[in-house]
C-alpha cells in the first residue's frame, strides 16, 4: 500500500490556521501490534491549534489531530483483537487524514448507538475520567465543582461525576443551564450573572477546564484538605498551600481511563454531544478557527473527512 497516496492535512511551520495544508501522503503500513484505519471523522480539540501555534512542539512537518473514528482496513502482525471491516474509535495521532496507523490497544469497537461523528468526539471523556478519578480520586457523596460544564471536556465530566454518585455543581452560561442539568448537575451556576465564587459553598474537588482568572478564583472554593484539578496550566503551589489544599495539573490520559470510558459508552451511561461538524477534510482551518475563536459552547467539534 506504500505506493498509494491519500489526503491529509500537514503543518510545515508553526503559525496561524493558514499553515494547515491539504496534501497527498503515502498510506502507512501497520507494524506489529498496530492497525490501519480509514478515518471517517476526527475530533477537533484546543490542543490541535495550540500545537499549530507552537505552544507545544512536534517535529515538523506533522499531521494534526489526536482522536478519530473509522474502519479497520489492515492488521499488523500479532493483532488478534480487531478485524478488517470493524468500526472503531479512540486515540489516533495524526487524525486529520484519510487514514492512519494506530496501536490496536488504543482503539475500541464503536457502539452501534453512536454515529462516527459522535464516536470521534469521545476523547474529552478520557481526559475528564483521568482527572476526576486517576488524579482526583473522586468518590460517592463528594461535592465537585466543574467549570465550563457544557464544554468538550466539561460535559463528560458532569456525566462521569454524576454516574459516580458525586454531588455535581457546574458553571455555564444561562443558555446552557438546562443542558448541563440534563447531564446530571444538581446546581448550575451562571458565571455571567455574578462571580461564580459568590454563588457556591466550598466543595471537595474543583475541576478547572478554563485556567487563568477562573483558576485564580477557584482556590478559595476548595475545602481545606480538598483538591483543585486544572487541565490547562500548572496551579500555584503557594496559593494552594495558603488555602490548605492540594492543587495539581490533571491532564493525564491513561489507557486505563480509555478502557473505563469505553465501558460506560458501551452501556450508554455517558453520551458525547457534538457541537458542530465541519466537512470535508479541507475545512480543517475553519474547524480550528471555530475551536479557537468560537467561544463557549456545547460539546465537541468534529471534522468529517469526506462528504
Amino acid at each position: 500500500m506504500k505506493d498509494i497516496h491519500v489526503q491529509a492535512i500537514r503543518v510545515h511551520a508553526y503559525g496561524g490556521s493558514d499553515q494547515l495544508r491539504l496534501e497527498e501522503v503515502p498510506v502507512p503500513a501497520p507494524g506489529p501490534g498496530e492497525v490501519l484505519i480509514n478515518i471517517v471523522a476526527s475530533g477537533v480539540n484546543p490542543i490541535d491549534w495550540k500545537i499549530r501555534e507552537g505552544m507545544m512542539q512536534k517535529p515538523l512537518p506533522y499531521i494534526p489531530g489526536v482522536e478519530a473514528s473509522g474502519v479497520v482496513v489492515a492488521l499488523g502482525e500479532g493483532v488478534t483483537d480487531k478485524k478488517v471491516g470493524q468500526a472503531v474509535y479512540g486515540a489516533v495521532d495524526g487524525s486529520y487524514a484519510a487514514c492512519a496507523v494506530v496501536p490496536s490497544e488504543q482503539l475500541f469497537p464503536k457502539p452501534m448507538h453512536l454515529s462516527f461523528e459522535e464516536a470521534a468526539a469521545c476523547g474529552g471523556a478520557k481526559t475528564a475520567w483521568g482527572a476526576l478519578f486517576d488524579v482526583g480520586k473522586l468518590t460517592k457523596g463528594q461535592r465537585v465543582l466543574i467549570h465550563a460544564g457544557a464544554g468538550g471536556v466539561g460535559h463528560f465530566a458532569v456525566q462521569l461525576a454524576y454516574h459516580a454518585g458525586a454531588y455535581v455543581i457546574a458553571t455555564s452560561s444561562a443558555e446552557n443551564a438546562e443542558f448541563v442539568k440534563s447531564l446530571g448537575a444538581s446546581e448550575v451556576i451562571d458565571y455571567t450573572a455574578a462571580p461564580f465564587e459568590t454563588q457556591v459553598a466550598a466543595v471537595d474537588v474543583v475541576l478547572d477546564t478554563v485556567g487563568g482568572d477562573t483558576l485564580d478564583r477557584s482556590y478559595q472554593l476548595v475545602k481545606p484538605g480538598g483538591m483543585l484539578l486544572c487541565l490547562v496550566q500548572q496551579p500555584s503551589q503557594e496559593k494552594a498551600a495558603a488555602a490548605g489544599i492540594r492543587a495539581v495539573w490533571a491532564g493525564t490520559k491513561t489507557l486505563h481511563a480509555m478502557q473505563e470510558v469505553a465501558k460506560l459508552l458501551d452501556k450508554d451511561l455517558i453520551r458525547p454531544y457534538v457541537r458542530k461538524v465541519f466537512v470535508p477534510l479541507s475545512s480543517a482551518a475553519a474547524a480550528q478557527d471555530y475551536s479557537q475563536l468560537g467561544g463557549p459552547g456545547r460539546g465537541k467539534i468534529v471534522l468529517k473527512i469526506e462528504e
